[in-house]
């Protein structure tokens, strides 16, 4: 991990041991906060660091004071400084600050902060969005100076919020939308990471026939999607089906004689939503995001690994020992590869022995020779399981999860005709045979119509069709171990 030996503290808060080397080591190591160009010791700018919601008191924004100082009765207002391309933006809402005070570590009121210190202000917030890591509080009056001052550099508190994957969240029942999007919108009070948006991920608004409506839901990672399911089961009592989670992709549209695009259409997108997927026939290149991954695993199973990492479509595989029996692997990977089951496989493969984790890739995104897969049930698409993969591997995808599908959905009284189709054309297909009443017995061991076959013939095309108006209008019933299946495709 590159660090200096002779450099760590050897310390125990528990044992009262080292705990003045390490307020020393933060005195002479930990640089002072540095002062603002344009600091002329009135003007106010508080970075925000953290902020988190109370149920009594609202949002609790902890702040660092760059410059000035702030103390209670101020009018404040919230503002965003520019990051990359995008401008500082500031709203007209203006708060009185209700309380303020420095953490010791419990809350300390002192009524005022000064440039250097940092505490915890409360200013009537609701929604711990309004205020997120990076944004800076000034005073209402200062205002109309904003676009003069020099702000501090946001760093990557504000860029850390967006999203990475992105999941369609539907209830289990079709009449419980509204208990879970207001179970969802409370979760999001204390979890700022979450990116909501009221519409699924299917092709109409409403969630398509098989789900019903739902919530398009942005992550910060696979380990998110689980502390948001399990938190909606343990604080609201409800079970959801999360859809496969899904990566942005970058699209660059290609001419095209066929397909004519509108003159102010963009040559290059970004899309979240598999549905804006652009059309068979039509001429595109694609850019997927990719990750640095680590994995420490024992050297015993450093061939397991390796081949993991290529079948995952890895580059640039690198590995060293970090003692005699434990190597240290890297490489680059498509971040839509990590996403699905690849923590399930290295455990699986390493006995369980390994761990992993990922960093940000520079370049973050390459080209890559990708197909979208939908899944087609009784000729209806089901939107939220089509998934994206390498067009060499798309049949052997495609039949794994078919044949996990054809295992995972219940048998009903119709035919389920199970279907992966990629580029317009079908790759894979299962069935599942319906339920079958015997409509020539009678009981007692007897037969309709004793030995005359008009008759039986007569019950078996009544039943035949019976069936088939049930395969038109019937709907089969989807869980989440049915989303499962799409996920591994291993």
């Amino acid at each position: 991990f590159d660090f200096d030996p002779d450099a760590v503290i050897e310390t125990s808060a528990r044992s009262r041991v080292g705990i003045r080397d390490v307020l020393e080591a933060v005195c002479s190591d930990v640089p002072h906060p540095l002062s603002l160009p344009d600091d002329d010791g009135t003007t106010l700018r508080a970075k925000v660091v953290d902020s988190w919601f109370e149920s009594l008191r609202g949002v609790v924004c902890l702040v660092q004071v760059l410059s000035g100082s702030i103390q209670e009765g101020d009018r404040v207002s919230v503002i965003e400084p520019a990051v990359d391309d995008r401008k500082t933006t500031y709203g007209k809402e203006t708060y009185s600050v209700q309380e303020m005070g420095i953490i010791l570590p419990k809350r300390h009121r002192t009524g005022k902060l000064s440039r250097g210190q940092m505490g915890y202000v409360i200013v009537g917030l609701r929604d711990p969005r309004q205020s997120k890591p990076g944004s800076v509080l000034v005073l209402s009056k200062d205002l109309p100076m904003v676009a003069d001052m020099k702000m501090p550099t946001a760093g990557t508190n504000l860029a850390s919020v967006q999203s990475v994957l992105y999941a369609s969240v539907h209830p289990m029942e079709g009449d419980g939308f509204d208990e879970l999007a207001a179970a969802v919108d409370r979760l999001a009070l204390n979890d700022t990471g979450l990116e909501v948006n009221k519409t699924s991920g299917s092709s109409n608004s409403d969630g398509g026939p098989f789900l019903g409506p739902g919530l398009r839901v942005g992550f910060q990672g696979l380990l998110h999607v689980e502390v948001f399911r399990q938190r909606l089961l343990d604080e609201f009592g409800l079970e959801a089906i999360v859809t496969p989670p899904k990566v942005p992709y970058t699209i660059r549209y290609l001419p095209s004689q066929k397909f004519k695009r509108p003159d102010d259409a963009p040559s290059e997108e970004v899309i979240e939503d598999l549905n804006l997927w652009p059309a068979p026939g039509q001429k595109y290149k694609v850019s997927e995001p990719v990750v640095n991954v680590r994995i420490m695993a024992p050297v015993d199973y450093a061939g397991n690994v390796i081949d993991l990492m290529k079948r995952r479509r890895g580059t640039e595989i690198q590995t060293k020992p970090i003692d005699e029996t434990t190597w240290l692997f890297t490489s680059r990977m498509p971040w839509g590869e990590v996403v699905t089951d690849f923590y399930d496989e290295l455990k699986t493969t390493s006995a369980g022995y390994a761990s992993f984790d990922t960093a940000e890739s520079d370049p973050p995104l390459q080209e890559a020779n990708l197909s979208k897969v939908d899944i087609v049930l009784n000729d209806s698409i089901v939107d939220p399981m089509a998934f994206v993969c390498h067009k060499e591997s798309v049949q052997r995808a495609a039949r794994i999860v078919c044949t996990k599908l054809k295992e995972n959905l219940p048998r009903q009284q119709f035919v389920t005709v199970i279907q992966a189709k990629a580029e317009g054309r079908i790759v894979a297909s299962e069935r599942i045979r319906a339920y079958r009443k015997d409509v020539l017995s009678i009981g007692g061991g007897k037969t309709v119509g004793g030995g005359d076959i008009s008759r039986k013939k007569k019950l078996l095309e009544k039943q035949k069709k019976g069936k088939r108006r049930q395969q038109n209008t019937g709907r089969v019933q989807l869980s989440q171990a049915a989303f499962n299946a799409v996920i591994s495709r291993s």
